[in-house]
């Protein structure tokens, strides 16, 4: 995993990003309700510890919070679909409980004793919000935004209690906690995304598996407009020879540097994934028919002028492909366009193998 991958989100693709906002949504809401059963069920504990002049106060503010935070429950499973809801629905959260804490700190205003619980709240929110696997720069945000408040809260309520080592040693803790809480999302956000790399890419030439390939192919079909895109369903041609002659050590070199070679011809907002055994395929965006069979034609040249040396120092030996390529739509069937694919890539075997077929 790459540093930037920690930075951004805009580093991941839109299939992860959908993934990680979907745990993130589901996290959330979790978060959510037990917020509202633990400040709801705090009043009990306000009773028993404060004076009817505060705990009066006190107890309505805690039914308030509950109630404007419970609508984040059902939004958050809107959130799971969009990267902006969830964003307005969590410094929402922070900022009714933020709020919350204010009205609890301003209650005190009187001189009496502060109970250590609304003292490290700021904290307690930060310890929470770690939960969330968030990329570094949406949790320094976050950071920045309840240490500006709590600073603030502190200010208007006491001017002089950020003066000297008052102001140090809250900055201090904030800063801690922060630091702690951006380590543990970027370790969760890291755990993520290696699960998702281990079930979503080919273990051996680490191109995306066929089941991500599916998913993507339905997005670019329901989201791609009204342009065309290209499928490219190719194989290896005796492939199985290259196994028996020269064993599965070479085998796996040959899968290696086609797949190798597939990222040097196709840009980068092809879609390559290797569909099964010496079958891969190709998704390119916005291309027409006639586009796709010339990007075709490029790479059966590329790895047929592309001898692989075998690992074990016995020689080399060059590898063919035959392709067949197909024109889709936003209305067309996956599982038709797929057969047309492979119906033409049988075509180009019969026709002598080692070369390029369009769907009939």
């Amino acid at each position: 995993m790459e540093l930037k991958e920690y930075w951004s989100d805009s580093y991941h693709s839109s299939d992860f990003k959908l993934t990680r906002i979907g745990l993130v949504a589901i996290r959330f809401r979790w978060l959510v309700a037990l917020l509202i059963i633990g400040i709801a069920g705090w009043i009990a504990v306000d009773w028993w510890v404060l004076d009817p002049a505060h705990f009066k106060l006190i107890w309505k503010m805690r039914l308030i919070t509950g109630a404007m935070l419970t609508p984040l429950l059902p939004l958050s499973y809107l959130c799971k679909l969009n990267r902006r809801w969830m964003i307005a629905s969590l410094y929402f959260l922070i900022g009714v409980l933020l709020t919350f804490n204010l009205v609890g700190l301003w209650s005190f205003r009187d001189g009496t004793p502060i109970p250590i619980g609304y003292i490290a709240f700021p904290y307690f929110l930060l310890a929470l919000l770690s939960v969330l696997p968030l990329p570094v720069k949406s949790g320094l945000r976050v950071a920045v935004v309840i240490t500006l408040c709590v600073l603030g809260t502190d200010y208007w309520l006491n001017p002089d209690s950020l003066h000297g080592g008052a102001l140090l040693d809250r900055l201090w803790l904030l800063i801690c906690f922060s630091l702690a809480m951006l380590w543990v999302q970027a370790g969760q956000l890291r755990m993520l995304l290696d699960l998702y790399r281990e079930s979503t890419r080919d273990p051996l030439t680490r191109l995306m598996n066929r089941r991500l390939f599916m998913r993507q192919l339905e997005l670019q079909r329901s989201e791609g407009g009204q342009r065309p895109f290209t499928l490219i369903l190719f194989d290896l041609d005796r492939f199985k020879r290259i196994n028996d002659e020269h064993g599965h050590l070479m085998g796996d070199e040959v899968l290696v540097r086609v797949a190798n070679t597939l990222g040097d011809i196709f840009g980068p907002d092809a879609i390559v994934a290797r569909y099964g055994g010496e079958e891969f395929i190709v998704l390119l965006p916005a291309t027409s028919l006639e586009q796709g069979l010339r990007q075709a034609e490029t790479l059966r040249l590329a790895v047929e002028s592309q001898p692989v040396e075998n690992p074990l120092g016995e020689g080399e030996i060059t590898v063919t492909l035959s392709a067949g390529v197909v024109e889709g739509s936003h209305d067309s069937d996956l599982h038709s366009l797929l057969n047309q694919a492979d119906e033409a890539l049988y075509d180009a075997k019969r026709n002598g193998r080692n070369c390029v077929q369009a769907a009939a």
